[in-house]
């Protein structure tokens, strides 16, 4: 019998595929047919969680969108699901220990070698 991959690698691949404006952890658990506290049980148990697999998809996301536009931040942080731009400014200097701004900066200095 085939083994099952993780749920974590299915929920990973399925928010990297997913609108992130539009998606949550309901309509994620939804998509893996289970219900949501079951979902949340499932990670927990695979040592992770909903919000940590969410937040490495927008690290990712964003750090390719940032190497190839000069997008607003509003517009980023919409496209990276945050209904607040300023949820999505300390979310951005947690991932990366400073502001966008300076993270900017940055990618230009380092482009311009």
């Amino acid at each position: 019998m085939r083994k099952r991959k993780p749920l974590r690698r299915r929920v990973l691949r399925f928010l990297l595929l997913a609108d992130l404006e539009r998606v949550d952890a309901e309509a994620t658990a939804s998509r893996m047919c289970m219900s949501s506290s079951t979902l949340r049980r499932r990670l927990r148990a695979e040592g992770t969680s909903y919000q940590v697999l969410l937040d490495a998809v927008r690290v990712h996301r964003c750090d390719k969108v940032l190497a190839r536009t000069s997008l607003p931040g509003k517009t980023l942080a919409l496209e990276m699901g945050f209904s607040e731009p300023n949820s999505f400014y300390r979310a951005f200097h947690r991932w990366h220990g400073k502001s966008l701004t300076r993270y900017r900066c940055e990618l230009q200095r380092n482009g311009a070698r």
